[in-house]
């Protein structure tokens, strides 16, 4: 089966954080400072040697910004 890893579209991200609060193996963090207009905020940060393709994060999202993509590699 071929693994699939999240794909953010920070535009529409609104910095809830549920996806990071949902991720179960603390992949996710808000610490990713994005500028969006004359405003900057915290949007997710994956570790990408940690995540492990569940899509919970996706599911979680209230703005369907996480997508989940599969890898090139697979």
């Amino acid at each position: 089966m071929a693994r699939k890893h999240p794909v953010f579209s920070y535009e529409n991200c609104v910095s809830c954080g549920i996806c990071a609060q949902a991720c179960p193996v603390s992949c996710l963090a808000m610490s990713n400072i994005r500028k969006q207009g004359k405003y900057k905020k915290p949007c997710p940060e994956m570790a990408e040697d940690t995540c492990i393709g569940c899509g919970i994060c996706a599911k979680e999202c209230p703005m369907d910004v996480i997508s989940m993509v599969e890898d090139a590699a697979s």
